[in-house]
């Protein structure tokens, strides 16, 4: 039987503009809605003011405070979970039986709750999340941030094998889906996005790019080593640009006359500074769920370099260029600096990125909730 509802739950306010994972939920939302089915919508407020824009996809919208104390630090539940265990969550999940979807680890606390024991209940896993604790660990510099970073890891890692108790896991990428498959029922669900056409420009750009959430310990150190390994030995104009970036990347941009760093760009901004980019760098540190910035790249702009644990098993390898050593970085974009995008390399990239399409994958969650039933 179809459903015609579902609980959804989410880490934090999803945003259809955003710099992180939170675009998956906000699209899914969007293409779930454009199916037909009815969204209750649970969101823990973190830092974000309330978003009208999901009043149009959703028939109710509900707000909910972490419940951060710094006792929980000691919990052995992850503190990500453990401050979001918001009893008022629990009560309007039980005003009726409609299937729930919890966005994330973080969102999972009453994922076992023995009075959702017989809900159809599904786990988004945007990535695995252990993994990206322990890399966040390794790149974190300050001894307090590495240990609490590490301790997490340690409690994810853990806590992590209660997604059993969810009738299946939908794995973001290839990996995680073999992942997950061995703790439970996974189901590859490929990224949600804005981008349903291509919007690439043909000819030659200005400068390479690299966009990311800065206050993120890995895309910061990705920016450093474009700035420090790469860029520091060409004349090709960087730009960097991405939310919150610390003093010790504006410090290292400072050094070089031909590297630029914007702030915090609004959405429309970043953009058009995405089709106007000759090429994109996006290194990355570790290969866990799906880059969503490589896919907004890949849908607006010219030419992509990516590292091999950007790319990994994502099919999107035909329409990147490949780089790992600092010197094959700087070779490519030596390479590609003078390289127009042609009508032909446009023509590629919807033929690979039709694969990426929301409803499709929008109607395989339907499809695997109806299975459930």
């Amino acid at each position: 039987m179809k459903p015609n509802k579902i609980h959804i739950v989410t880490l934090n306010v999803p945003y259809p503009a955003d710099y992180g994972g939170v675009i998956d939920i906000f699209y899914k939302i969007k293409a779930l809605y454009e199916l037909g089915l009815k969204i209750e919508l649970h969101c823990f407020q973190y830092g974000r003011d309330k978003a009208e824009k999901l009043e149009e996809y959703c028939e109710s919208v509900h707000y909910y405070t972490r419940n951060i104390l710094w006792k929980h630090l000691l919990s052995t539940t992850p503190f990500i979970v453990k401050t979001r265990s918001n009893k008022e969550l629990l009560e309007n999940l039980l005003k009726d039986d409609a299937p729930i979807l919890f966005e994330g680890l973080h969102s999972c606390y009453f994922l076992n709750h023995q009075q959702l024991a017989k809900r159809i209940k599904l786990v988004r896993a945007h990535n695995i999340e252990s993994d990206y604790y322990q890399a966040l660990a390794k790149s974190e510099s300050k001894f307090l941030d590495k240990l609490y970073l590490y301790s997490e890891y340690l409690k994810i890692k853990k806590f992590e094998k209660k997604v059993a108790f969810s009738d299946a896991i939908l794995s973001i990428s290839q990996n995680d889906y073999r992942y997950f498959n061995k703790l439970g029922n996974s189901v590859y669900i490929k990224a949600f996005h804005p981008d349903t056409s291509i919007h690439c420009k043909e000819g030659l750009g200005d400068y390479a790019l690299y966009h990311g959430n800065l206050s993120v310990a890995e895309n910061e150190n990705s920016a450093l080593f474009l700035i420090q390994k790469v860029f520091s030995k060409l004349d090709f104009p960087l730009v960097i640009a991405g939310y919150a970036p610390n003093k010790k990347l504006r410090k290292e941009v400072a050094k070089h006359s031909h590297i630029r760093l914007v702030e915090s760009p609004e959405e429309s901004i970043l953009e058009r500074m995405i089709q106007k980019a000759q090429m994109h760098v996006l290194p990355t540190m570790q290969a866990t769920g799906i880059k969503l910035k490589l896919l907004k790249s890949l849908h607006n702009g010219r030419h992509c370099i990516v590292n091999n644990e950007m790319i990994a098993e994502t099919g999107l390898e035909q329409i990147t260029q490949l780089a790992n050593s600092p010197k094959e970085w700087i070779s490519k974009i030596n390479e590609l600096e003078e390289k127009a995008f042609t009508q032909a390399d446009i023509q590629n990239r919807k033929e690979v990125l039709k694969e990426f399409k929301s409803s499709t994958e929008a109607q395989k969650i339907i499809t695997l909730i109806e299975s459930l039933t």
